[in-house]
């Protein structure tokens, strides 16, 4: 099965300072980034495998880490007669 790995930036998602031992980000839906994944990776007949997706934080940027795979087409299995 073809896999490549993906390493997305979420725009405008970075860490504030809420107070001194704290930083926050916005409010985001991360349903929506997915789907933003989705669409991007669909164009090479690719599919973000959801269940391994990594949230990380690199410099206060949030960015959405992830293994994808080729999609297959589904195989038919039908008797001859």
């Amino acid at each position: 099965m073809e896999s490549k790995l993906f390493s997305y930036k979420a725009e405008g998602i970075v860490l504030e300072p809420l107070n001194s031992p704290i930083k926050v980000s916005p409010v985001f839906d991360r349903k929506e980034l997915v789907e933003k994944i989705k669409d991007v990776l669909k164009a090479d007949g690719f599919k973000p495998d959801e269940h391994n997706l990594q949230f990380k934080i690199e410099e206060g940027q949030l960015f959405i880490q992830g293994l994808a795979t080729k999609e297959q087409a589904p195989r038919a299995i039908g008797f001859r007669s």
